[in-house]
């Protein structure tokens, strides 16, 4: 049989011709990444991306990247079958696909098989998760965003019988920082050849009218969703808690100066990470945090992970501690704090436990308001404690109960340990002095014993 490439080559001319909408588009078509996230805005062609995407791959003409031979094994998913599936992908599908590349459409099965064999079968995230098993698949789109375990069953489905087939999610945010955000977004781990993401706007659409948009971005039930749909950009549903954290705080990695003061705060636990910050004070009093732990850590551990951190500037100038850290426990008999203190050098006070107050703290140090200068700075290498920053939110009420009572007070309690840490130093009201003003001990003369004075 003449290869497909040339019977439908005259067919094929609007994927032959295909220009993304930018140059981040672009880049993706041609990425190697294992998953590949494209976030955009409502109308900004993602759908688009993904549909020529699948067309290249089952027809064996990705311009870009080496996929294996047709025939291919596809699949694509949707939120729903009748919206998503029926309403959207397959009218895009028969738009993009040559005609005579088009087999038959097993209803039944709710498969497409193409003429070269290629086989491409739709999947919605309302089904149950057996319905995701299955053969191994050399391309997994999920358009829109798909519950953890979906994804996470489509992603065997690409490492099965060897194969290394590719994932491919195009989506708008519109649930906020979930799963998505927390793993395959906002991770220091998510990066190539693992995850690669990119956005994508509506206004990068040249199809659509500037009259349209502008009405979106007019619409009053809009105003709170607006950097999801249009930018594609993720939104804290129940809103960060720290919303002036930002690039300003960020700053590049830099030896502390021998003049600024070195202060280590711990919120320590027995089941979850230790969080350790290292905080720089300057002659300005602004605080700059250099270094960081999250780790399981025993006290040896711990101690022995801070001395590594400071490494000359070893013992700190002052350490603050969760005040749980001085209970006695239950094996040693002594509080944590008291190991650290007598046992390896380092000189702790307890934290101030207001926690609102606190939060206050933190807030008015990232911005003082006013136009002024942040007292507060993260050094990039503190990739956890920046993270936490960017997922600190406030807790909710369930969906049923949230129209009918005023906002939590309470955070989110989750992820939150080298923030718990922050506070407490900046809770510790320490004003900057010279590291070099050492205390001098005052000798007591001898008692002249003829008079029993000095």
């Amino acid at each position: 049989m003449e290869d497909i490439t040339l019977q439908c080559l005259a067919e094929a001319k609007a994927l032959l011709e295909y220009k993304p909408n930018n140059t981040r588009m672009l880049a993706m078509h041609k990425s190697e990444t294992k998953t590949r996230l494209l976030l955009g805005g409502k109308r900004s062609g993602k759908s688009t991306f993904g549909v020529v995407e699948t067309c290249w791959a089952a027809l064996g003409i990705h311009p870009f990247l080496d996929y294996p031979k047709p025939p291919l094994l596809i699949r694509i998913c949707a939120v729903d079958f009748t919206a998503g599936v029926k309403g959207i992908i397959l009218p895009m599908l028969y738009k993009w696909l040559p005609p005579r590349a088009i087999k038959k459409y097993w209803s039944e099965e709710r498969i497409l098989e193409l003429v070269n064999g290629t086989q491409i079968d739709f999947k919605s995230y309302d089904q149950d998760l057996e319905k995701f098993e299955g053969v191994e698949r050399h391309l997994v789109w999920m358009d829109e965003e798909p519950p953890k375990d979906v994804y996470q069953s489509n992603y065997m489905r690409t490492v099965s019988s060897g194969i290394n087939g590719k994932l491919v999610i195009s989506c708008t945010p519109l649930h906020g920082m979930t799963w998505l955000y927390d793993e395959l977004y906002d991770n220091p781990a998510a990066v190539p050849p693992y995850v690669e993401h990119c956005h994508v706007t509506i206004f990068e659409n040249p199809h659509l009218d500037a009259g349209v948009i502008d009405a979106i971005k007019h619409d009053p039930a809009m105003r709170d969703n607006l950097d999801a749909a249009l930018y594609g950009q993720f939104i804290a549903k129940s809103g960060l808690i720290y919303p002036e954290f930002g690039e300003r705080n960020i700053i590049p990695v830099r030896p502390i100066d021998a003049e600024e003061l070195a202060v280590v705060g711990i919120d320590p636990h027995d089941r979850n990470p230790m969080g350790v910050v290292f905080c720089a004070l300057n002659r300005e009093n602004e605080w700059i945090v250099f270094d960081e732990i999250l780790e399981h850590l025993n006290a040896a551990q711990l101690a022995d992970a801070i001395k590594a951190k400071l490494g000359t500037r070893f013992p700190p100038n002052l350490g603050i501690i969760d005040t749980s850290a001085y209970a006695p426990q239950s094996i040693a008999g002594t509080s944590l704090a008291e190991e650290m203190t007598q046992h390896y050098g380092i000189y702790l006070i307890q934290a101030h436990k207001d926690v609102q107050a606190g939060r206050l703290k933190v807030s008015t140090l990232l911005d003082p308001g006013a136009g002024k200068k942040p007292q507060l700075f993260i050094m990039r290498n503190c990739v956890n404690l920046i993270r936490e920053f960017r997922h600190y939110i406030w807790d909710d009420w369930a969906a049923g109960r949230r129209d009918k009572k005023d906002p939590k007070e309470q955070p989110m309690k989750k992820d939150d340990h080298l923030l718990d840490a922050l506070r407490y130093v900046t809770m510790a009201n320490i004003i900057w002095r010279s590291p070099q003003l050492k205390k001098v001990e005052r000798k007591i003369p001898d008692i002249v014993s003829s008079t029993g004075y000095y």
